[in-house]
């Protein structure tokens, strides 16, 4: 390539030459051994940015989050902190394996190859990595210490597995976070992305919800007030109580059972709300809204989960043409299944108190149900 020029300075020349002496002088290098003897009196800060994933060259995306980490991490060094900043590749998973197959490479050859491709692009950003500490998530070396973190949460009753729907791309047969459906399709491949109901893994993160938002107070005041509360949701404890609510399926009594941080505005309950995805909402489903539901339920599984609570998103949802019964002034309500309940919140399903929620009102209005307030 026709070396680049400014008034006659050698820009490419110029940065090979000093990319040269930079890497001679490796200045970046987290000294551990000198830290550790208590001979360094530095504080010490850990920067660490996402793994790219090694299924081609980078692009601008990579550019943008290099950049911005590249500069926290550099502003750490020039306070005179030491810095730990490895680089890693995410390398391991179906992607880069579907990657391969659509090029007719072998998957192990094909990856490393871009492995060391994108590494070469990244030395000439001169991004501030500790080259000495380079990772791939599927060298052995690296990957045990996930078996082996794994087999410790496992044996401690903290692993576990059960059904959920998940983001399904049907082009690279893999699992999507929300995070990687943009409008519906897959960030990687632009393929429409689907719900699919698989047996996964989870962790127990519940069983740390207090401490986890206790120590959130240690954030405050230096982390920005929206992520804090992102954060807070995440966790999402909660206290409340269960309520059942009758309910007879051909003749047979299939309760729905929901979960309340306010069993005080019970009476407000003027309608219920089941996650279109779960088996209570076929269970519940007569035969003459069995149509109308499976075209409803095929809508949802095209949405992700973050589109699904968005307060913008216009509220839909479909008659079950079932009733359940109020159990504290025994009226008669219909229960509907709409995409604003997830089946992994809470148990799946809701009693819709319109004076007290917006979402409820919402769905009220847009549905002409009544509204009682409490």
């Amino acid at each position: 390539m026709e070396a680049k020029t400014v008034d006659g300075y050698d820009v490419r020349a110029a940065q090979e030459r000093w990319r040269k002496v930079w890497e001679q002088i490796d200045p970046f290098r987290a000294d551990a051994e000198v830290a550790d003897q208590g001979d360094d009196t530095r504080e010490r800060r850990y920067a660490l940015t996402m793994f790219s994933y090694p299924s081609g060259d980078l692009h601008m995306g990579h550019g943008e989050v290099f950049a911005l980490h590249d500069l926290l991490s550099r502003y750490w060094f020039q306070r005179g902190y030491n810095v730990l900043n490895p680089i890693g590749w995410d390398s391991f998973g179906l992607p880069a394996e579907n990657a391969a197959i659509r090029n007719n490479e072998n998957p192990e050859r094909y990856t490393y190859d871009n492995i060391e491709t994108q590494a070469e692009s990244i030395r000439r950003y001169a991004i501030s990595f500790d080259w000495s500490r380079r990772f791939n998530t599927s060298d052995p070396e690296y990957y045990r210490w996930t078996q082996w973190l794994f087999l410790r949460f496992f044996e401690r009753g903290l692993a576990y597995r059960k059904q959920s729907f998940v983001n399904w791309c049907p082009n690279d047969q893999t699992v999507l976070a929300n995070e990687q459906v943009v409008a519906g399709a897959c960030e990687r491949c632009g393929a429409t992305v689907t719900k699919r109901e698989l047996t996964q893994w989870y962790f127990k993160i519940t069983e740390y919800a207090q401490q986890l938002l206790d120590d959130m107070g240690l954030l405050e005041n230096t982390w920005p007030e929206q992520v804090l509360t992102m954060q807070r949701n995440w966790i999402g404890r909660s206290e409340g109580a269960y309520v059942d609510f009758a309910v007879e399926v051909d003749g047979v009594a299939d309760p729905i059972r929901v979960y309340t941080t306010r069993p005080d505005t019970v009476y407000g309950a003027t309608f219920m709300v089941v996650a279109p995805e779960t088996a209570l909402a076929v269970r519940l489903c007569t035969d003459e809204q069995r149509s109308s539901f499976d075209a409803y339920l095929e809508q949802t599984k095209r949405a992700t989960e973050i589109e699904r609570m968005s307060s913008e998103r216009p509220k839909t949802g479909v008659f079950l043409g079932t009733y359940a019964l109020n159990p504290v002034n025994g009226a008669h309500i219909p229960v509907y299944a709409a995409d604003y309940v997830l089946a992994d919140y809470g148990t799946g399903a809701i009693m819709a108190v319109p004076g007290q929620d917006q979402r409820d009102w919402d769905f009220a209005v847009e549905y002409d149900l009544p509204i009682v307030r409490t």
